[in-house]
C-alpha cells in the first residue's frame, strides 16, 4: 500500500513541465536571434531556413504544452483538495499535517489517511455532492501488505 505525504503532495515535481518551457524559451530566443542575423544578411537564405525550423518546433513545443496544461491544472487542483483534507484532520486531530500521509493523490470517497507518529489511520467519506466529508478513525488490518511511503518518514 502507497503512502503519499504532506510534503509531497505540496512540492509535487512538475519537472517535465519546466523542462518544456525551457526548452520553448531556448527556440524562441535562438530564432529570434537568427531572424535578426537574416534581417542584416538577407542574401544569407540559411538563416531564414534556421528561423521557420526554429518557429516550426516552437510550434511544435507550443503544442505538447498547451496539451498537456490541462491534465497539470486538474493534478495541481486535487493535490490542492487533498492537501486541505490533511490539514483539516490535522486541525481536527491536533496533529501537524506534516505528519499525515494518505493512500492517494485525488480526493476521493474512502481515502486512508495515515498518521506517521501514532499509526493512526482515519477513513474520509464523502456526502453524496462531494460537498463535504466525514473522517472516522478505523483499525485498520495489514496482512501481508508492506506500507510504502512517497516522499520521506
Amino acid at each position: 500500500m502507497t503512502f503519499y505525504t504532506y510534503e509531497y503532495l505540496k512540492n509535487q515535481n512538475f519537472t517535465v513541465s519546466y523542462i518544456r518551457l525551457t526548452i520553448l524559451t531556448v527556440l524562441l530566443i535562438a530564432a529570434f536571434i537568427v531572424f535578426l542575423r537574416y534581417f542584416r544578411n538577407r542574401t544569407a537564405v540559411k538563416y531564414r531556413d534556421l528561423t521557420v525550423i526554429f518557429l516550426i518546433a516552437s510550434l511544435l513545443m507550443i503544442g505538447f504544452q498547451f496539451q498537456n496544461f490541462s491534465a497539470l491544472k486538474s493534478t495541481r487542483n486535487n493535490s490542492n483538495n487533498v492537501l486541505g483534507i490533511l490539514t483539516k484532520i490535522g486541525k481536527r486531530n491536533h496533529v501537524s499535517p506534516e505528519n499525515l500521509q494518505t493512500n492517494t493523490t485525488t480526493a476521493s470517497d474512502s481515502m486512508l489517511v495515515r498518521n506517521s507518529k501514532t499509526q493512526q489511520y482515519y477513513r474520509v467519506l464523502y456526502n453524496d455532492d462531494q460537498s463535504g466529508f466525514i473522517i472516522e478513525k478505523i483499525n485498520l488490518q495489514l496482512t501481508n501488505t508492506k506500507v510504502k511511503v512517497v516522499g520521506g518518514n
